[in-house]
């Protein structure tokens, strides 16, 4: 018998254990009266399920414990008043579809997360990227939609060398922290130099 690849193995056991837990819900909800809120519990399987790549089997577990939410109700015995019977019944089936909702949500968050942190297409010609909704952003508008981070302006030492060649000079001389780390070319060099010499 050839090895199962781990992934599925774990596939299989929240398979297993999604489908135990359910049962032995749907059993226990039996046995009681049915004005107790037992199918609360089926939580817990639901978001065992939610780490689970099939989106089929998420949708079946809720659809299942909503049906067996319904079927406890009519197949327990009858020992509170029924108003409150159905009162719990409607907060479980409540319960369990918010549940189900917010552990979608935090899938795709998830999934979004994952997503970025594998890759992030950016052009090679205007820096824009391409985000997971296949729109083109600039990187700012990228970050600050994504982190939140608000990003103001400046310009780095070698683009402030490169594009203000005769300001770098007095920048650089009069901010010496903001240049320390960065790399000096011989032009640099000179025209600091220079700057130095004057009276």
């Amino acid at each position: 018998m050839p090895n199962r690849h781990p992934q599925e193995k774990l596939a299989q056991a929240q398979l297993a254990l999604t489908a135990g837990l359910t049962v032995l819900i749907f059993g226990v909800d039996l046995m009681l009266p049915r004005g107790v809120a037992i199918p609360m519990l089926y939580i817990v399987p639901i978001l065992i399920s939610t780490d689970c790549r099939q989106h089929w089997f998420r949708v079946a577990v809720v659809v299942a414990c909503t049906g067996l939410t319904l079927l406890g109700y009519f197949f327990s015995s009858p020992g509170i008043p029924g108003w409150i019977a159905v009162s719990n019944r409607a907060l479980a089936i409540t319960a369990i579809w918010i549940v189900f909702a917010l552990a979608w949500q935090r899938t795709q968050a998830r999934a979004q997360a994952d997503w970025l942190r594998d890759l992030l297409p950016i052009c090679a010609s205007c820096r824009k990227v391409h985000d997971h909704t296949g729109h083109w952003n600039q990187v700012e508008q990228y970050l600050e939609r994504q982190t939140g981070t608000r990003l103001t302006q400046g310009i780095c030492p070698d683009c402030l060398q490169t594009w203000y060649p005769n300001f770098y000079p007095q920048v650089a001389e009069q901010f010496p922290d903001l240049f320390k780390d960065a790399p000096r070319t011989i032009v640099g060099e000179n025209r600091l130099r220079v700057a130095r010499e004057r009276p």
